[in-house]
């Protein structure tokens, strides 16, 4: 009886021996702060500091807003349809903004590639240059407002520019560094009126919609005191816009498409996305807080 039980504790210690040790996969490096570049002097920086502290505040409570009120909430749909995707796709939107690994995002004041240079422009994703790299020129440091200013100075959502405020204009730069959303956000309306209409009639891309997104968290933010009147959609630009659908849905648009499956049929269905790709090294400047730049 000795004997086997000795025999048996031999076995086992060799089975134990022989067994491939667990030991978890290493991971990368990881942040979620967004880095100032050197470039940045100290009141720069100091104030940088700050509008990126608004911003995470509007995009939680941004996130916070739809997991509580879910997607029956009349804001929600107004922005976003009453499509089925649309909660989870929102969501998931905010959570990726929020945790992805901001390892290398940079914002940087050197105006390293000259476009600071040019009226009205007040930064610019650098675009081919360095994708994770945002450009934040002299102009927003007089010109753009802290989250305390919400609703003053006859401020409204739908009628001034979603760029008013630090926090949504860096929102909306941060949506088009790759890591930060996978590249999934795009533009697929031009404006505060066209985004509410793509909401209306084809919101299978309003989650993924960088306006509809902005407009939603300062809307949540501010709150229904400041959404003020939203002027009409502007046509003028759908025939141009039907005919370079094909040539806009590259990378953006491909990769925003929830269905990648029927990426065709899709295709003839969406709105042009204003394409990252496509931007090339200055593109989405933004700098009027409107259209894009090309």
């Amino acid at each position: 009886m000795i004997a086997s039980t000795v025999l048996f504790t031999a076995a086992l210690a060799g089975f134990s021996v022989a067994s491939p040790i667990n030991v978890a996969r290493d991971l990368k490096a990881y942040k979620t702060d967004v880095t100032i570049h050197e470039s940045c002097n100290t009141t720069q920086r100091r104030m940088l500091e700050k509008a990126l502290s608004d911003t995470w505040e509007v995009a939680t409570f941004a996130q916070e807003y739809v997991y509580t009120n879910g997607p029956e909430d009349p804001v929600f749909q107004k922005y976003f349809g009453t499509e089925k995707g649309a909660y989870s796709t929102v969501l998931g939107v905010w959570e990726s903004f929020l945790t992805s690994n901001k390892e290398g995002v940079l914002l940087r004041c050197d105006n390293i590639d000259g476009n600071c240079g040019q009226v009205g422009w007040r930064g610019h994703w650098r675009g081919d240059n360095a994708t994770l790299e945002t450009v934040i020129c002299d102009a927003s440091y007089t010109d753009r407002f802290y989250n305390e200013y919400f609703c003053m100075n006859g401020y409204t959502v739908a009628g001034s520019p979603l760029g008013t405020h630090w926090s949504i204009d860096l929102i909306h730069r941060m949506f088009h560094v790759p890591t930060v959303t996978n590249e999934l956000v795009g533009h697929y309306s031009e404006d505060y009126a066209s985004a509410l209409e793509l909401a209306e009639h084809n919101s299978t891309y309003s989650p993924m919609d960088s306006d509809a997104l902005q407009a939603f968290a300062a809307l949540a933010k501010g709150g229904d005191s400041c959404i003020g009147t939203a002027p009409e959609a502007d046509h003028s630009h759908d025939t141009a816009t039907s005919t370079s659908a094909a040539a806009a849905s590259s990378s953006t648009a491909a990769s925003a498409s929830p269905a990648a499956t029927s990426a065709t049929a899709a295709a003839a269905a969406a709105p042009a996305a204003s394409s990252d790709a496509n931007a090339g090294k200055d593109c989405h400047t933004h700098a009027n807080g409107g259209k894009c730049i090309l």
